[in-house]
């Protein structure tokens, strides 16, 4: 019992008296911070390879499939395009009071594999075409079919565009048009291929990968049309 006190009262004087000398060549050492080494890829709007504050991501992704025209599928995490079949549509909701005179700007953020692992897969040319609908007109998960897809715009659009890894895109600029006031509006849009198999979920774990949506304040001027 004697021992166990003495060896005890030893211990905490021992931790409680400062050091009186410094280990030979000691250098002090700031705590290194992590840089994220995937640097991601840019574009006119995504200037460091993130996602800019506010931007938007799918409130819903809903394939469908021109050789089952008439099927419904659910919404999923994953698009699916094959060659002259399935396409992939993509919704997203925009606050009318966010986007009152700003510039939507569509984007397509595609990391390499290194940044991106076991998050797509893609055979073909990288040829896609991306297809706005009418603002309010959007996938409705279970229920919207090839046949039975959102009204087109007034001014129906199609952007023609090659997608490779390693890269990012803007699609698709252009002013909101949201009515003030409207609160929470859909606004969306189809990517298809005539040669190309892609699938990939859309995520933001190392680099964003997918389709978003970055407001501006004006056009940027950098949409992709090839």
């Amino acid at each position: 019992m004697k021992a166990f006190a003495l060896l005890s009262a030893f211990l905490s004087s021992a931790l409680a008296a400062p050091p009186t000398t410094s280990p030979k060549n000691h250098t002090p050492r700031t705590p290194s911070i992590p840089i994220n080494p995937a640097k991601c890829p840019i574009n006119t709007v995504q200037l460091y390879g993130n996602l800019p504050k506010g931007s938007i991501s799918p409130s819903a992704i809903v394939p469908i499939s021109s050789l089952n025209p008439n099927k419904a599928f659910f919404n999923t995490d994953w698009a699916n395009v094959t060659p002259n079949d399935k396409c992939t549509i993509f919704n997203f909701e925009l606050d009318s009071d966010a986007t009152e005179g700003k510039i939507c700007n569509v984007v397509f953020d595609f990391p390499d594999i290194m940044q991106a692992p076991g998050l797509f897969m893609v055979i073909g040319s990288g040829r896609f075409t991306f297809t706005k609908y009418d603002i309010s007109a959007g996938a409705v998960p279970g229920w919207t079919t090839f046949a039975n897809q959102p009204r087109p715009g007034p001014y129906p659009t199609s952007t023609p565009a090659i997608l490779k890894p390693g890269n990012s895109y803007v699609v698709d600029e252009a002013p909101c048009g949201i009515e003030p006031g409207s609160g929470k509006v859909t606004v969306s849009g189809s990517l298809c291929s005539k040669d190309t198999t892609f699938w990939f979920k859309q995520s933001n774990m190392i680099c964003p990968l997918g389709f978003y949506v970055v407001l501006t304040d004006h056009p940027i001027g950098d949409a992709v049309s090839q």
